[in-house]
């Protein structure tokens, strides 16, 4: 009798811990059938209905478990289906317009991009870009230009930092989320647009026709400039851990025992890979905390430098503007707060909210806040930036170098002749 009371005990068990992963959640089933009554009620074409609320349903369990704070699905499935009814821009598949609006409504930074844009977006961590060919963020509800890539239309057409772009072809963008948005912006190389654009202290809007182009994205760039080693770095990808370690191995060679200091010049980076930035940040420091990020008031990563600073000591500088942000605000963070650094120019961004990208079953993807930083052990500094140590404003009409010759001098460190008489005659 034992023995059959223990075979049915352990049958019991089996069958129950095989049934477990096929429970659904009961609120995000409940979610998923009111979805799909609305996706019934507004559209024609419902042939795709079975693969889009496979979409949405691994959007919701992601949002549910992951999102920085607790979430409403209620609330979030009723955005996505006034994506659905939106009448406006039904040229887009059904589920784009339920996922950008929905996850549009968590924070400007989640998002959602379709097969093809995620396809891009990977090509874009991997250094490879087609586009106009500037980086841009949502400000104030504004399209709003950071800066143009070296070598692109947006370049050559002179579009500038803090250009606010206002219209694709004519059509306002404003109407648009910022997924969306991205989403008008981009298409196939060679193809050309009009963008009109809103510049402070201009008075009419300006127009100017660009052409998207394919670009090899720069990360990094680097020189010896007298004693001191020079590395700016545009974004954080892929490839910045590996060009920032070859920089610091070109002033090992240049310059050797008689390299003063380094330049970290990080204006207009808006950031990037957060893995990247470990890395950048782990070259300059011996021990102590990257960066932490908290998930609903817990912990739930953290990155701590191993030991080995390529610089032994020698001073750092870190140049930053109100347009650095995100990834370049962790590394300058972990350095300014431990000492190791100190950051000359003007207050950061303060982009402190991680994103981490997740594939969805449509092989799109979504970008989604999965957490919020600090620095270095210190404290947030989302929505507040990073306060420099030494302000500096840069001059109207001054020479590029004269930023960079300022900071040599409060480096203690020797520029170059040409970055000197930069610095005298801007």
């Amino acid at each position: 009798m034992l023995k059959k009371s223990l075979i049915f005990a352990v049958s019991f068990l089996l069958l129950t811990a095989c049934a477990l992963p096929f429970t659904m959640d009961r609120a995000i089933e409940s979610a998923l059938d009111r979805y799909e009554q609305a996706y019934i009620a507004t559209l024609e074409n419902t042939e795709n209905l079975s693969e889009d609320r496979e979409t949405m349903e691994s959007a919701l369990k992601r949002i549910k478990n992951r999102y920085v704070d607790e979430v409403n699905l209620d609330d979030l499935v009723g955005e996505a289906i006034k994506g659905l009814q939106n009448k406006e821009n039904t040229e887009q598949p059904a589920t784009s317009r339920a996922m950008n609006k929905m996850l549009a409504s968590l924070d400007p930074y989640s998002g959602y991009m379709d097969p093809a844009s995620y396809a891009r977006y990977q090509q874009n961590l991997d250094g490879r870009f087609v586009g106009f060919g500037f980086r841009i963020e949502m400000r104030n509800k504004k399209l709003t230009v950071i800066a143009p890539l070296k070598g692109s239309s947006a370049e050559e057409a002179g579009i500038l930092p803090n250009d606010i772009i206002t219209h694709l072809d004519g059509e306002p963008l404003a109407k648009y989320s910022f997924p969306d948005a991205i989403a008008k912006l981009r298409g196939p190389q060679g193809s050309r647009a009009v963008l009109t654009i809103l510049r402070p202290d201009v008075d009419t809007p300006i127009k100017l026709g660009l052409v998207r182009r394919a670009l090899d994205l720069v990360s990094v760039e680097y020189k010896v400039d007298g004693d001191v080693g020079y590395i700016r770095i545009h974004s954080f990808n892929r490839k910045t851990g590996d060009s920032v370690e070859e920089a610091l191995n070109h002033f090992d060679e240049k310059l050797g025992g008689n390299l003063c200091g380094v330049i970290l010049d990080m204006r207009n980076n808006p950031g990037g890979l957060v893995t990247a930035a470990v890395r950048v940040a782990d070259q300059f420091l011996n021990t102590g905390n990257i960066f932490s990020a908290m998930n609903r008031g817990k912990s739930f990563s953290d990155e701590d430098a191993k030991k080995g600073d390529r610089l032994n000591g020698r001073p750092i500088l870190i140049m930053l503007n109100n347009g650095s942000a995100s990834s370049a605000e962790i590394v300058a963070g972990a350095l300014q707060f431990q000492k190791r650094a100190r950051v000359f120019g003007q207050q950061s961004y303060g982009k402190g909210t991680m994103q981490t990208l997740y594939d969805l079953d449509n092989g799109g993807g979504m970008r989604l806040t999965t957490g919020r930083f600090t620095a270095g052990g210190g404290v947030s500094f989302n929505g507040s930036g990073l306060t420099p140590d030494i302000l500096d404003t840069v001059k109207k009409g001054e020479n590029a170098l004269a930023p960079v010759a300022r900071a040599g001098e409060a480096l203690n460190c020797t520029v170059s002749v040409q970055t000197a008489a930069a610095d005298l005659t801007s």
